[in-house]
Formats: C-alpha cells, structure tokens, sequence
C-alpha cells in the first residue's frame, strides 16, 4: 500500500508484513516483487515511500512471514535515509500484533507524524 500511494498517509505502520507475503501465499506478494523491470523491490519501495515516516513491527519466530522480509525493508529505508523504526520481538511468532499494539507509544507516534506536502 505504501508503495503504491505513496504520499497518501502520514506515516505507515506494518505488522509482520512482507514484500514477498507469507510462504503459504505467494500470491500476495507486492506488485514490485514480480516486477522483472525492478531489480531490487526493497530499494524501489523505500524509494517510493521516500520520507513518510515507517514503523515496523516483526516476530523472529514468524512462520508465516520471514522476519528476512521485514529486516530487508528496514535496511532499504535506512539506505535511502528514510525515517525509520524497527521492532523485532525474539521468540515471537506471526502474531507479533499483540506485542505491536501495547507498544506505549504506538497510539501517539502515528499521530504526531505530519503528511508530507
């Protein structure tokens, strides 16, 4: 989604979400990914996403979604200097929501973020 209307939000927050979707379906993998024009989908949705802030939040024992996903995506933003958080909870498996969602800060950190113009 943030790849594909990029300026649309103020910040972005995703949970065990992944570039290539969960191994079971690989049928929700991201546009980008299939894209044999793109050579790396990682640095092409970091580009795309540009300075909106990012959030995101992965288990390390994910088996649905590889937290490989998640730490790629954090390094790509972190390469086109992008404003970027990264959690990661050890031990934690696909539903790393439930950490990601008592998180303190979660509720003000979205709000305190401005729509880039």
């Amino acid at each position: 989604m943030a790849a594909s209307h990029p300026g649309k939000f103020a910040a972005y927050i995703p949970i065990c979400g992944g570039i290539f979707g969960p191994r079971q379906a690989p049928e929700a993998r991201l546009s980008l990914a299939a894209d044999a024009n793109v050579a790396d989908p990682y640095a092409e949705t970091a580009k795309r996403i540009g300075s909106t802030p990012v959030w995101i939040f992965h288990g390390a024992a994910d088996d649905s979604v590889p937290v490989e996903e998640s730490r790629k995506m954090a390094l790509a933003l972190q390469a086109a200097k992008a404003n970027v958080r990264y959690t990661e909870y050890p031990g934690v498996g696909h539903n790393s929501w439930d950490k990601a969602y008592a998180e303190p800060e979660l509720v003000a950190w979205p709000l305190s973020q401005k729509l880039a113009r």
